[in-house]
């Protein structure tokens, strides 16, 4: 018989007469979207592989996900835990993670890493909103809305544009504005119940609507790079064609965006903002899947006991 043909795949039962086939490929996913590390992924997927081939008959969905649970308990209970709230109903939703800093640590990276980990699909860039609002208000009313946000401060009227802290203060007056649509489509998310991933340097945690942090549905993360000469580099790497994404506009704005950095990391620490470090890309992504989860996790057990509690209550 052809190894390629459907009848040698093993088989799930959904209902009676229904059936889906086991696959390695959709479970390693699945444990990757938890946090779970690589090499161990491929050492359950494998396990569980084992065990349903060597059952006499087709089992049914809900004994595949225990047979899974309980390997992974082998290894973690925090990752078993996940896992149980990934496959259920995923009454925790909508999770909103904003990802804030500047240009060059790695953040747009990080947040394309995140989405696919998490299976997210809805990513928006402040920059984005930026844009859309360029469209529709003139240089003329806001001017500095028509500017990088570390060129920001050449765009203020005299009086609001003080001699110390120039950067910063065309910085916080930038997203201001920025803020007001950002704030919208979290909103949207919200009510939407959509799983999204907001990032940009436009995020000041002293600027968002402090009913918007508070919100457990909503995680705010600061990336910040230490080491100057790696935020250099990594700028300098980042060649492109977009003429106003060029690197040396970066690199001459350098001590500006530093200064914006500090500011951020000062803020974020006032507010009690997680601050993850991102020299190593791999570290910072595994901390930060970290954190949603752990939201994700809270958020999964408050739903479970609101439906226990209506379940309690009389009509």
């Amino acid at each position: 018989m052809n190894s390629n043909q459907p009848e040698d795949f093993l088989k799930i039962q959904l209902r009676k007469d229904r059936y889906e086939y086991f696959s390695k490929g959709i479970l390693s996913t699945s444990l990757h979207s938890v946090g779970m590390d690589s090499n161990l992924v491929f050492e359950i997927a494998n396990k569980v592989e084992q065990i349903v081939s060597e059952a006499s008959d087709p089992i049914n969905k809900e004994k595949l996900v225990q047979i899974i649970t309980s390997e992974v308990e082998r290894v973690s209970l925090k990752i078993a835990e996940r896992y149980t709230v990934f496959e259920g109903e995923q009454s925790y939703k909508p999770i909103i993670i904003l990802l804030a800093g500047v240009p060059g640590i790695g953040k747009s990276t990080l947040a394309s890493q995140l989405s696919q980990r998490l299976e997210i699909t809805n990513i928006i860039g402040t920059d984005m909103i930026r844009e859309v609002l360029r469209q529709t208000i003139s240089s003329k009313l806001i001017p500095e809305l028509h500017s990088s946000s570390y060129e920001a401060y050449k765009m203020l009227k005299p009086k609001l544009n003080p001699i110390l802290r120039q950067s910063i203060v065309g910085y916080e007056e930038q997203c201001r504005h920025i803020i007001v649509g950002v704030e919208s489509a979290i909103q949207t998310a919200l009510y939407s119940r959509e799983n999204s991933i907001i990032e940009g340097v436009h995020l000041a945690p002293n600027i968002l609507n402090p009913s918007i942090l508070a919100e457990n549905h909503v995680i705010l993360i600061l990336f910040y790079l230490e080491d100057e000469e790696e935020h250099k580099r990594r700028i300098q790497a980042r060649g492109t064609e977009v003429e106003f994404r060029k690197p040396d506009r970066y690199i001459s704005a350098f001590p500006e965006i530093r200064n914006i950095q500090t500011y951020l990391v000062e803020e974020a620490t006032k507010a009690n903002i997680q601050i993850i470090e991102t020299s190593d890309g791999g570290k910072a992504l595994n901390k930060t899947m970290d954190k949603v989860w752990d939201r994700i996790v809270m958020l999964d057990k408050q739903e479970k006991k609101k439906k226990k509690k209506r379940k309690q209550t009389p009509d």
